[in-house]
Formats: C-alpha cells, sequence, structure tokens
C-alpha cells in the first residue's frame, strides 16, 4: 500500500524511554558496550549500535594516530558531530545513518 504521507511528515515508531537510552549510550566511546553486548534490542537500538561503534572503532584509530595532530582533529571533530546528530536522531525517535560508514557494521549486531 502507498503511503500518503512524505517521509518528513510520518510519525516516528513508538520507542521506549529504555530503547532511546540504549540508543544514546550507542554514541558515547566505551559505553557504546553496553548497548553492543545487549541481545534483548530492537531494530531501533539496533541501527543506532552499528553506527555507535563504527564511529568508537574510528575513534580507536584515531586515537592510535594522535601523534599526527591535524588528522586526530579532524577525525575526532566528524565522529562527535556525528554522534550528536545521531543522539539527536534517538531523541526524536528516528533512525539515522552516516553514508558509507551505516554500511560498514550493517550486518545485523
Amino acid at each position: 500500500m502507498h503511503d500518503s504521507h512524505p517521509p518528513e511528515n510520518r510519525q516516528p515508531e513508538q520507542i521506549t524511554d529504555d530503547e532511546k537510552l540504549l540508543a544514546i549510550l550507542a554514541y558515547v566511546p566505551v559505553l557504546c558496550l553496553i548497548p553492543f553486548v545487549r541481545t534483548d534490542r530492537g531494530e531501533f537500538v539496533s541501527a543506532h549500535v552499528r553506527l555507535g561503534m563504527t564511529l568508537f572503532v574510528i575513534e580507536v584509530f584515531a586515537l592510535i594516530l594522535r601523534y599526527l595532530r591535524v588528522v586526530w582533529d579532524v577525525i575526532i571533530l566528524l565522529c562527535v558531530v556525528g554522534a550528536l546528530a545521531g543522539i539527536i536522531h534517538v531523541v526524536r525517535g528516528r533512525p539515522f545513518s552516516l553514508p558509507y560508514l551505516s554500511d560498514l557494521f550493517s550486518r545485523k549486531l
């Protein structure tokens, strides 16, 4: 059946506060491991965990490359901006993806 509402006018699916909390934690370095190890999460949380874990792995690599000051600064800035955008989408109850990055951990976790 065809949806008559454009995507931006659709109501977000009902997301519980616990799901929002887990999805927000997915974007916080190190704390992202909490929702990662949980097996009882829905697709909303899993999608945010995949992106959050991708950002975390990139942050770890940036930490290794920290002696290249400019590289470190740019990578960390991009990760922080991506994480904040993801958290804003979580609070609104909406999915979020970043081109290429969201596909790195695209298999279901």
